[in-house]
């Protein structure tokens, strides 16, 4: 039996509480230095009514509306890097694609990633699997303004260097809404 050269992404587990189960995404794997996860999944929190769905994965009849306050009950990390576009420096956080991709049932998938402007682009699973691009929610402490392509924006980190090529900058994903795995 050959092993297999695919990182192991952890799957959701329900956890037991008093009032209800409710879905807790654990971290995956440990990244390499310096990328260290800032808390692991914690009970995913209902939406209370008209709390605005910021994300939605799709994975065929399969998908999440993700929150907010739901996005951040994922695994988060934080790491400063320079955004392309802008030119400007920022501490950010959010979840790995690669626990958003567990999540969604399409981890090691590359994945489609779209905006609210009608932007689509792929990400590569050998990207996102081996590297932390990050599906941000805030910038420097706080949440990403629309003037600084939020509310979710995907960042690559500042290392691996080939990451900082050019040619990645289609991967740089403003305004995301929506994650599904690439057809």
């Amino acid at each position: 039996m050959l092993a297999s050269s695919a990182p192991r992404v952890a799957q959701p587990a329900l956890a037991q509480t008093s009032t209800a189960a409710k879905l807790v995404i654990p971290a995956g794997k440990p990244w390499p230095a310096p990328y260290r996860y800032v808390h692991s999944g914690r009970p995913l929190p209902a939406a209370p009514p008209g709390e605005r769905t910021l994300l939605r994965l799709e994975n065929g009849a399969r998908h999440w509306s993700l929150t907010l306050r739901q996005l951040q009950a994922l695994p988060a990390m934080r790491y400063h890097t320079t955004h392309p576009h802008m030119r400007l420096s920022f501490t950010y956080e959010g979840v790995p694609l690669r626990d958003l991709a567990a999540l969604g049932g399409f981890a090691g998938k590359n994945l489609r990633v779209y905006a609210a402007n009608g932007y689509v682009t792929t990400i590569h699973a050998q990207d996102y699997m081996n590297a932390p691009l990050l599906l941000a929610y805030a910038e420097n402490g706080k949440a990403i303004s629309v003037l600084h392509k939020g509310p979710l924006t995907v960042v690559l980190p500042p290392t691996p260097l080939r990451l900082r090529h050019e040619s990645y900058g289609y991967a740089w994903v403003w305004y995301a809404t929506r994650i599904t795995p690439a057809p």
